[in-house]
């Protein structure tokens, strides 16, 4: 299931679960509309580590974006 927020920089990032991780957590797939996209593990206290990421369907070496911390925190509450 697709779920799109509004994060606190204003833009739009849709959140889908991918799947679950050994030991808890789960990975999730984050697209912004400007083409870019992180697969993102997220343990059950909200830490982070970003595994790949794309700009305009094509890897990339993308830096974590300001607004992660965010997002993963609601991702773990829920």
């Amino acid at each position: 299931m697709k779920e799109t927020i509004e994060v606190y920089t204003g833009e739009s990032v849709t959140i889908e679960h991918l799947d679950a991780l050994p030991g808890g957590g789960a990975r999730f797939e984050l697209t912004t509309e400007d083409g870019r996209k992180w697969h993102v593990d997220v343990t059950r206290d909200g830490a982070t580590e970003i595994v790949t990421s794309w700009r305009d369907g094509v890897l990339a070496d993308l830096d974590e974006p300001e607004w992660l911390g965010d997002v993963a925190s609601r991702l773990a509450r829920g």
